[in-house]
């Protein structure tokens, strides 16, 4: 009994002394491919990307191995799997057909075009599985590789 109060104790001061905020889940590493793309890309490159969202930022890794050739554009969409969707918010682009970029994104309040907007991180947030991540390339325009969103700690 004296056990279980001392650990109860210890983990409330843990909480209380890390602060509301402080906690976030670790991001889920979404898997990038061409089965994925609708465009038929049968490229054999592939890649990860993983992401969190606190408050009005969405902060992301972006990773890209053995692509066709260097990329030109990433991006977030919107659509379920297997349907091409618009553009929500364009991403860093990585610089080599093997690399890595990491950034955040600061959602506006009614932003339009490429920006994220407040109501679209909302939606991010609500409902992950509606959007996806693509990476473009010269070779594949319409895109080259392909991850559908997921909650933080879903499986794969």
């Amino acid at each position: 009994m004296r056990r279980n109060v001392m650990a109860m104790l210890v983990g409330l001061f843990t909480v209380l002394a890390l602060g509301p905020g402080s906690v976030s889940a670790k991001p889920s590493a979404i898997p990038l491919n061409a089965e994925q793309e609708t465009t038929g890309s049968t490229s054999t490159g592939s890649g990860f990307f993983s992401y969190t969202i606190e408050g009005d930022q969405l902060c992301y890794t972006l990773e890209v191995r053995n692509l066709t050739m260097a990329p030109f554009a990433a991006h977030i969409h919107i659509g379920p799997r297997n349907v091409e969707g618009p553009i929500v918010v364009g991403l860093l682009t990585p610089p080599a057909a093997t690399s890595t970029v990491s950034a955040c994104i600061t959602a506006v309040e009614g932003a339009t075009g490429q920006a994220l907007s407040t109501a679209e991180l909302a939606a991010i947030a609500a409902d992950p599985r509606n959007y996806y991540v693509n990476v473009h390339t010269n070779n594949w325009p319409g895109g080259e590789v392909r991850g559908q969103l997921k909650s933080s700690g879903e499986p794969i």
